[in-house]
């Protein structure tokens, strides 16, 4: 083999290497942003119902003080841009924003007890500025503390509207909790997140995540699905499976925890998280679920 032959063969060698790097790097996981694969800007979004602080567990393991750092373990290792959770109450909003550094969060009480559960919004301070943000009540009078005529409980949605820094893209985040008790109550309160979409979202791109309590090929999402992509039908890598648990107490699972979404060009995976951290097999009786959207 000549000099100029072995040169030349380097060169080509190096250069395939380079090409190699550069498509690792180009590949490689965005801090809260989740896998770039399709080629543009993303937005990793959670949900994640975390089991109010305030219930009584049947396991000890189940108590929330003995699961919250798998909670945090756990959203530390994604660390999605948004994250809507349910169920959640002054002491886990406080604990989780201590333990998950670089998150702000908004999101006010369901009803008049400053400790009882909030459909918060966590959210990276790095990737987004939050312009504005506010909770309303999903009933004839959203703008004050109230439930449906005859139901027990009060039902919010937690909302924000942010700029993506790296994109200056503004978007709204929308999180909530519906009922829990049948589809007449459900149906009602999602009228009223869709009204809320219409009065204040149409020009913008909008996310859902919720504890819906209802499966999203059920006809109670039929209006929702009008406007709005499901990430888990649209996602180019997806997950079928149940997203409540129980805490394992029982094998008829659920597929009640969804994304939904308006605006954004695609949705490059949809997942449920369902391994175990710091050795608790399930942090919650609900699996969180992430989407990966892209502008």
């Amino acid at each position: 083999m000549t000099k100029k032959l072995m040169i030349g063969r380097m060169t080509f060698t190096l250069f395939v290497c380079m090409l190699c790097t550069l498509a690792f790097i180009s590949c490689e996981k965005k801090p809260g942003g989740g896998a770039i694969i399709e080629g543009g800007p993303s937005l990793m979004v959670m949900s994640f119902n975390v089991r109010s602080m305030n219930m009584t567990e049947q396991k000890e393991q189940d108590v929330w003080e003995n699961r919250r750092d798998a909670c945090c373990a756990m959203i530390n290792h994604y660390r999605p841009v948004m994250m809507g959770v349910q169920e959640c109450c002054k002491g886990q909003r406080d604990y989780i924003q201590n333990r998950c550094r670089g998150y702000e969060v908004v999101g006010r009480t369901k009803d008049k007890d400053v400790n009882g559960e909030q459909t918060a919004i966590f959210y990276l301070k790095d990737s987004v500025t939050v312009q504005e943000s506010g909770t309303f009540w999903l009933t004839e009078t959203p703008g004050q503390v109230s439930r449906l005529e005859g139901h027990y409980h009060f039902r919010t949605a937690t909302w924000v509207k942010a700029l993506h820094k790296s994109t200056n893209v503004v978007f709204y985040h929308i999180n909530t909790h519906l009922d829990n008790c049948g589809n007449d109550f459900r149906s009602v309160e999602l009228s009223y997140v869709l009204d809320f979409i219409k009065k204040n979202c149409e020009d913008y791109p909008v996310v859902m995540t919720a504890d819906w309590n209802e499966n999203d090929e059920h006809s109670l999402f039929n209006d929702l699905y009008k406007t709005f992509k499901n990430a888990r039908f649209t996602a180019s890598i997806t997950d079928r499976g149940a997203t409540f648990n129980n805490f394992g107490a029982n094998t008829d699972y659920l597929r009640i925890d969804h994304v939904f979404y308006k605006g954004f060009a695609s949705c490059s995976k949809f997942a449920v998280e369902r391994r175990a951290w710091t050795g608790h097999a399930y942090i919650s009786d609900h699996y969180p679920i992430y989407a990966t959207l892209h502008f």
